[in-house]
């Protein structure tokens, strides 16, 4: 996220780095800049050496938010972890909750909790700055289940399709939901015929979703 309210604007070492090695942004060209919380202008590059600099050229432009969508999903294996929030922040997720659930296999340990967190924030906001989204998707957690099942509908074989009035969808682990966290939801939604990975499922459901 950048200040957006300056006529010189400077990126962070993450943005620089996007923007001079993925982007392969030069001298005059323009990109959008967003301060990740719906507000974005359009700027100039500046390469001094080795400092760039963002020059605004045009006013801020604010875009409102449309009913936010959160998902809350179980922590999978590995780096499908990275991929499940690469993918949904592309997609449009807005917030994501890690849960911990009777039957998850991965848990985080509390001393590693909000390096995990750093780590897949900067994932998150590296999606962001690739799919060109303007509002900055907030993580948190891991928190127990049951504190948002009873707000949530649960993927579930067999449960009727995604509306889209369904603010927060919760997304179990491989093992699925005990019958005690099904007994908390209010309702479920399914994601198809097929028995998905964590990872898929919270891919579709956000696809799905945000698609309405």
């Amino acid at each position: 996220p950048a200040e957006l309210d300056h006529d010189l604007i400077t990126a962070g070492d993450e943005v620089e780095h996007h923007l001079r090695r993925v982007l392969r942004l030069r001298e005059g060209e323009q990109v959008s800049v967003t301060d990740g919380a719906g507000r974005w202008r359009v700027a100039v590059a500046r390469v001094g050496g080795s400092t760039l600099h963002l020059e605004a050229i045009g006013d801020v432009v604010t875009e409102e938010r449309s009913a936010p969508f959160t998902l809350a999903t179980a922590v999978p294996k590995g780096d499908r972890l990275d991929w499940l929030v690469q993918k949904t922040v592309e997609i449009g997720v807005d917030r994501i909750v890690f849960v911990d659930a009777e039957r998850s296999v991965v848990r985080w340990k509390p001393d590693r909790v909000e390096k995990q967190l750093g780590r897949l924030r900067r994932i998150a906001d590296e999606s962001t700055r690739q799919s060109r989204r303007v509002w900055r998707t907030e993580l948190e957690g891991p928190v127990p289940a049951g504190t948002v099942l009873e707000r949530a509908a649960v993927a579930e074989p067999g449960g009727p399709p995604i509306d889209a009035h369904e603010s927060l969808i919760a997304i179990g682990p491989e093992g699925g939901w005990s019958e005690a966290e099904l007994a908390l939801a209010p309702r479920r939604v399914g994601l198809g015929r097929n028995i998905l990975r964590t990872e898929t499922a919270a891919v579709v459901a956000t696809t799905l979703r945000v698609s309405l």
